[in-house]
């Protein structure tokens, strides 16, 4: 019997879980089927986006493929819709099912982007049609060394001298902003305006994306206004995870290296004066705001690549576009334990 491809109701959240369970048990995220979570992620009402955030594939009442939608929109001379499957999978023994949903996404947005995944997924990507089009740097910065020994993930012999850098790490200065300063914000003060639509460097998300960011149920995020003696330059969103900020993406009206620095060292002040925030964490793509990361004191830890299915050719990237943790699942995903990286 052929397949059916349709979007998912709350009613399907069982069997959705049963798929994602047996489909992602070799690396489970503790948040991937939490109930609370996935009505979250896939059915509660979104400004930004009216339509559906979760579909499958059926067969005989049997669900055999599903994917979550992370959805992005790029605001040029065009306007264009995309997105980044989340949750991605399909029943063992379904073969080819992974690859329908795909096809199926691919006739319906302008592009998909994918940001790193498994080691499967980067293999299968290119076969689908996927390209490599840049890779994303995540650094990190310890900010409580003590507190976070007491909670990191891997105790063992090296927890001691961990300590000891972290500490060191942690002392050390970061750069100087003077005349920079941040301030609490709502996601109805982001004005309109202040980040360029045209040839953006990065996702411009309007005050809906970040009203409905704040009422994830596994990590509470927060704007933070980031202005000098020229007033509002730009914004961020931090926040905290089994003791780890999350700088969820930050937003400027003018990219360029020393303004990613500052909001880089804002954000860091930011989290030490939140209860709870031992290491701090950021993700850009490869190019400026890297290297403000590390001139803030950050350190690269890792580098994934970034993939796109650009199938009808209707998207232009600007050179240092950046894919920040709030274009996909990394903002939110939560393993159930600490996820330190320093």
């Amino acid at each position: 019997m052929k397949a059916t491809f349709r979007a998912t109701s709350p009613g399907d959240r069982l069997q959705i879980s049963n798929l994602l369970a047996h489909a992602y048990d070799d690396h489970p995220a503790a948040n991937l089927i939490d109930p609370d979570v996935m009505a979250w992620k896939y059915w509660e009402a979104r400004g930004d986006w009216p339509g559906p955030r979760s579909y499958v594939l059926e067969r005989d009442g049997h669900l055999i493929a599903h994917a979550g939608i992370w959805p992005v929109r790029f605001e040029g001379q065009t306007s264009l819709q995309g997105v980044h499957m989340v949750d991605w999978c399909a029943a063992k023994d379904s073969p080819g099912a992974g690859l329908a949903l795909v096809q199926k996404f691919a006739d319906m947005f302008d592009f998909i982007y994918s940001i790193g995944g498994s080691d499967k997924t980067r293999k299968v990507l290119p076969a689908f049609g996927f390209n490599e089009v840049t890779h994303a740097w995540t650094g990190a910065r310890p900010l409580r060394p003590l507190r976070q020994m007491l909670t990191h993930q891997a105790v063992n012999w090296k927890l001691a001298p961990r300590l000891v850098r972290n500490w060191l790490w942690s002392s050390s200065p970061k750069s100087s902003n003077p005349g920079w300063q941040t301030v609490a914000m709502q996601p109805s003060d982001t004005p309109s305006g202040l980040i360029p639509v045209s040839q953006p460097c990065f996702s411009v998300r309007p005050p809906a994306f970040f009203e409905y960011l704040s009422r994830c149920p596994s990590i509470q995020y927060r704007l933070h206004g980031i202005s000098n003696e020229n007033g509002l330059q730009g914004y961020f969103a931090l926040g905290i995870l089994r003791g780890q900020a999350r700088i969820g993406g930050v937003w400027l009206r003018q990219p360029c290296e020393e303004h990613w620095r500052a909001a880089y060292t804002l954000a860091q002040e930011a989290a030490l004066c939140v209860k709870g925030a031992y290491e701090i964490v950021a993700t850009g793509s490869m190019g400026p705001s890297g290297q403000a990361a590390v001139q803030a004191g950050l350190r690269i830890m890792r580098d994934t690549p970034v993939f796109l299915l650009n199938k009808k050719g209707r998207l232009t990237l600007p050179r240092d576009f950046q894919f920040q943790m709030s274009d996909d699942d990394a903002a939110f995903l939560d393993m159930g334990q600490a996820s330190y990286y320093t």
